[in-house]
């Protein structure tokens, strides 16, 4: 991506707030391991978080579990892309925000806003909160018996999605 790109891109991304996310988490602890040698949650540690809320969703909302996936399709990553916006640090809480930014015949991109849970609970209700990242991360269904072949996302698995399309924003 070119620098206008990534300053639209950035622009993008602090405008997002938790209300444009349909799925939050609940508040948890950032673990000293989580944190790099600089004090803050290392760059690896906000792709977990968004992995864990993306599939803690799809297990709470289809059943989706590893290693069989739903209806006999599983979801790879292969994508992920990261704005970094701000920082947090142990032994601060986050949330993380998960909505679906793009769904298509195979594959799914899901936005994941990572916030400081202080920020989310704040007295305007977290109207101005800002994202410390943003987090794309896109799986492509492929079948669970060989984890090859790409399948179209189940009946089960898009109703999934329908429910958590991104809210009141446009897609960069």
């Amino acid at each position: 991506p070119d620098a206008e790109s990534n300053r639209a891109r950035r622009a993008y991304s602090l405008a997002l707030r938790p209300a444009h996310f349909p799925h939050i988490t609940s508040p948890f602890q950032v673990r000293w391991n989580d944190q790099d040698a600089y004090g803050h949650a290392n760059n690896t540690a906000y792709v977990e978080w968004c992995d864990h809320a993306i599939n803690a969703y799809l297990n709470s909302s289809t059943g989706f579990a590893p290693p069989d996936g739903v209806d006999g399709q599983v979801g790879l990553a292969v994508e992920v892309r990261t704005s970094f916006l701000g920082q947090v640090s142990f032994p601060e809480e986050v949330q993380v925000g998960v909505g679906v930014a793009k769904l298509g015949r195979s594959a799914v991109t899901y936005r994941c806003g990572v916030f400081a849970a202080s920020d989310v609970r704040s007295p305007d209700g977290g109207v101005t909160a800002v994202p410390k990242a943003v987090v794309d991360f896109t799986h492509a269904f492929v079948s669970s018996s060989d984890r090859v072949t790409v399948t179209p996302i189940g009946d089960r698995l898009r109703r999934a999605f329908m429910g958590i399309q991104l809210r009141g924003e446009s897609s960069l």
